[in-house]
């Protein structure tokens, strides 16, 4: 096996991302390969990550990337990641997994109708083509190094509206790596238009669906998570980014539920800010992906938004109910186009899309406390485990396709 360079989102501000980068180091470790994370950030990234962050949960993942994994000196454009492709000696570069197959044409940027009457949003430069992301690195290099992709992800682009000459980059791009593997259907069909069909990628399981099996030695044990934050042995936990998806009315209602069946309400927060609402227990800021990770892990259950979240509940069996903030919005949230959400993607292929609401649309109502209740309650186990294992099976495939791809 080659030394083997890992590219993603390593200093981003996400919990998500900082599992899918471990989950994928640890795989490589387990395998005795010489694997190093590249830090690659851009500056109009590294600048909204300074804006958006505190510098205490910043510095908190810095720590914590330096403890878990080997990295390289950080970098902000191709030609450096070249650099550090020639002096660390990497001979094969894994690009994701997470959001590394974007590109937002200008289009797709306007927005009507706002207050303003139009609106134009700025997608940072990871999110536009072309990127390292998409192997420009190997431009600066004497001797291109062989790519692939990892669970790749276009998060919502709306690639109908890339141009034709674009297009044609983008397919030369994806042509030239050895291997590409997708999240989601969405982003498979984008693989497949740009390409003209030439290539059909499979879909394939986030790597947090194997984070148990690749990097258990880092998980605290349930007791040292309910002594380090104060928690009941049972635990609901609730997370919602801002006021607009549910009320405090709500989430009262809800806790008066679980407290009479002595399940303790905890507010997880974001990264970049805490969880919405006032409850029983609320987590704090700073706070690390491993212990971000165990929380969902031991508790009897997830409510609220994002992915990895659901991701997390999926591979360990946790009752959830989602709050599915992915999809287009068209006509500012007029219509709704949910075959981009990668929530609803994964919920389909488990078999559990009764347990989410798409909570995006200007007409979206907040569901009955009791239903989401009864969703956590009644959650059928036995079928998830089962769906967790086929998933790890279907995750195993791929990196074993990786593995020989960049052999």
């Amino acid at each position: 096996m080659r030394k083997v360079g890992i590219l993603a989102y390593c200093s981003a501000c996400n919990f998500g991302a900082q599992l899918q980068l471990l989950s994928t180091y640890y795989y490589f470790k387990k395998k005795d390969v010489d694997a190093i994370v590249i830090d690659w950030i851009p500056y109009d990234l590294e600048k909204k990550y300074s804006k958006n962050c505190t510098f205490e949960q910043l510095q908190l993942f810095e720590n914590e990337r330096a403890r878990l994994w080997k990295q390289s000196a950080r970098c902000h454009t191709a030609e450096e990641i070249a650099k550090i492709i020639v002096d660390e000696g990497i001979e094969a570069i894994v690009i994701g997994s997470d959001a590394v197959m974007q590109h937002h044409p200008f289009w797709e940027c306007v927005k009507f109708p706002t207050k303003k009457i139009y609106g134009i949003n700025h997608p940072s430069s990871d999110r536009l083509f072309p990127n390292p992301f998409w192997g420009t690195f190997n431009d600066y290099l004497n001797k291109p190094v062989p790519a692939v992709i990892l669970s790749g992800s276009n998060q919502d682009s709306r690639f109908g509206y890339i141009g034709r000459k674009t297009k044609l980059l983008m397919s030369r791009r994806l042509h030239q790596m050895k291997y590409i593997s997708v999240r989601d259907t969405w982003t498979q069909k984008m693989v497949i238009s740009i390409t003209k069909g030439a290539i059909i990628p499979n879909i394939t399981p986030d790597p947090v669906f194997a984070f148990n099996f690749n990097a258990n030695e880092i998980i605290p044990s349930k007791e040292d998570i309910i002594n380090k934050f104060g928690l009941s042995s049972d635990y609901l936990l609730f997370s919602f980014h801002d006021s607009g998806i549910v009320t405090q009315q709500w989430l009262n209602e809800i806790q008066s539920i679980a407290k009479a069946d002595n399940l303790q309400c905890v507010n997880l927060p974001y990264a970049d800010v805490l969880g919405y609402g006032n409850l029983e227990k609320n987590i704090d800021l700073p706070l690390s992906p491993i212990d971000w990770y165990a929380l969902i892990k031991y508790s009897k259950g997830y409510i609220g938004q994002n992915m990895h979240p659901i991701v997390v509940s999926l591979h360990n069996a946790v009752p959830f109910y989602a709050f599915d903030n992915y999809g287009m919005r068209k006509l500012n949230g007029l219509f709704i186009d949910e075959k981009t959400s990668k929530v609803l993607h994964i919920l389909k292929t488990a078999g559990f899309e009764k347990n989410r609401i798409s909570c995006i649309s200007r007409f979206y109502k907040q569901p009955d406390p009791c239903s989401v209740y009864d969703a956590i309650i009644n959650f059928d186990k036995c079928k998830c485990s089962d769906f967790s294992k086929f998933y790890y099976e279907e995750y195993v495939k791929n990196m074993n396709k990786i593995e020989k791809a960049i052999n």
